[in-house]
């Protein structure tokens, strides 16, 4: 080859590289060139646009590290990926902040282009989920629409909630003649507890609000057995646009319910550890939230963080550090009461959300997840791992009445508990 060939060869490469560099500046979606443990070598405008709200004092160096707070799954997919090359996630979906605090969501696509290089396309779809989110109850009226009419019951309640019209099809569902359930309530075939009871009359508020309401219930056949259904309960108006009760529309939606319930944990579960992800405790808390207010009840947050955790990467590597994150939630399960709630909020910090619990109630709590856990043991090779968190609380009170208001007191808290020594429990309202 003459020096010319070469001049030719270098300028060509020249070219493509300033044409690799052009197209990673004007694209309208975040670019990120990483390595395998996501070290950024290179990113366009619009992804540090999009991943500068999320960089902390370590700056923007690793990806993986700054979206640990809101995507800690990140690092497993790619190191569970042994393909030589190819997409290790398609349009993941990255919650950044709740729909009351904007509802800012990355769609996260990751491809392996080598042992050595990985490109992460990251591009904004916070309009479009929330366009699905406006959509649901619309489709789930569709969805029974198109329905076979075999399977509904129909029945009107009064305005206080009893049964006072029955039909064929309401016996066909539940068994109970219309003799049987003439001025109950929907508890008469709804299995649901004497301490859940404000389910119904939540449902039947919503109703009256939106003009109707969805929701599936756990319900009992007469003969014994157990379905579930999908109760639309809409709202009966007189001429005068008086309100005069309500006509309840059941679906049994056992077959799918069942069918879709893996499903439904690949959405809102985190992958690893089997606690609630982030994206689904916002769901959960939006919903909480709306009870608490209209019950006038309260609610506390917990924020749980695990102590030394990137010791315990280092010194035994990510594979114990993850089985270390199951055991926090395993005892977490075991302690926590069936309405609370535990959520991988990123890392190794977990988030728990206790509904209708006071401060005192609160601590109870967290003082038992604190002792739980640090009673617990992950053993390796025959070897007893121990590991202790550090849990910062607070409750709901005139000052603190949103999430946003909750998570940010509960870790100042959390960051007090750690300034403490760590292994211990801070209130907010009681921190010097």
């Amino acid at each position: 080859m003459n020096m010319n060939d070469t001049e030719q060869d270098n300028d060509s490469a020249e070219s493509e590289y300033e044409a690799l560099l052009s197209f990673m500046y004007l694209s309208p979606v975040g670019l990120v060139r990483t390595n395998p443990s996501g070290k950024i070598d290179m990113l366009n405008p619009m992804a540090t646009q999009l991943l500068m709200p999320l960089v902390k004092s370590i700056g923007l160096e690793n990806l993986f590290e700054t979206l640990a707070s809101v995507s800690p799954e990140l690092r497993n997919l790619v190191a569970s990926f042994k393909e030589l090359c190819g997409s290790i996630c398609v349009n993941h979906r990255i919650h950044v902040t709740s729909a009351a605090d904007g509802g800012v969501v990355l769609a996260c696509t990751i491809v392996k282009v080598n042992d050595d290089v990985l490109i992460t396309v990251l591009t904004d779809i916070s309009s479009q989920v929330a366009t699905e989110r406006r959509l649901r109850q619309t489709d789930s009226w569709l969805d029974a629409i198109y329905t076979i009419v075999n399977d509904f019951a129909v029945l009107g309640l009064t305005k206080q909630g009893e049964i006072n019209s029955w039909s064929p099809s309401a016996e066909r569902l539940t068994g109970f003649t219309e003799s049987e359930s003439s001025g109950e309530t929907l508890r008469h075939f709804c299995n649901i507890s004497a301490s859940d009871v404000h389910v119904l009359d939540e449902h039947l508020a919503f109703a009256r609000e939106e003009g109707w309401h969805s929701r599936d219930y756990y319900c009992r056949h007469k003969s014994g057995y157990s379905f579930f259904a999908q109760a639309m309960i809409a709202v009966l108006r007189e001429e005068d646009d008086e309100f005069s009760g309500y006509t309840v529309v059941f679906r049994d939606i056992t077959e799918r319910k069942v069918s879709s319930e893996n499903l439904a944990d690949l959405l809102t579960k985190d992958h690893l550890t089997g606690a609630i992800n982030r994206a689904h405790f916002f769901n959960l808390a939006e919903k909480e939230f709306a009870r608490a207010n209209r019950y006038r009840q309260s609610i506390s947050i917990l924020m749980l963080d695990a102590d030394h955790f990137k010791l315990v990467n280092d010194n035994w590597g990510h594979p114990i550090g993850d089985e270390v994150l199951k055991s926090i939630v395993k005892v977490a399960e075991g302690i926590l009461r069936p309405a609370d709630t535990i959520a991988r909020f990123g890392g190794e910090e977990f988030v728990v959300m206790l509904p209708n619990t006071n401060s005192l109630e609160s601590s109870i709590i967290a003082e038992r997840l604190r002792r739980g856990i640090e009673a617990s043991s992950v053993n390796v090779k025959g070897l007893e791992i121990k590991i202790t968190v550090s849990i910062g609380y607070t409750s709901m009170n005139e000052s603190r009445s949103t999430l946003k208001q909750l998570l940010s007191s509960a870790d100042s808290a959390l960051y007090l508990a750690k300034a403490k020594g760590r292994n211990c429990i801070v209130d907010i309202d009681s921190a010097p």
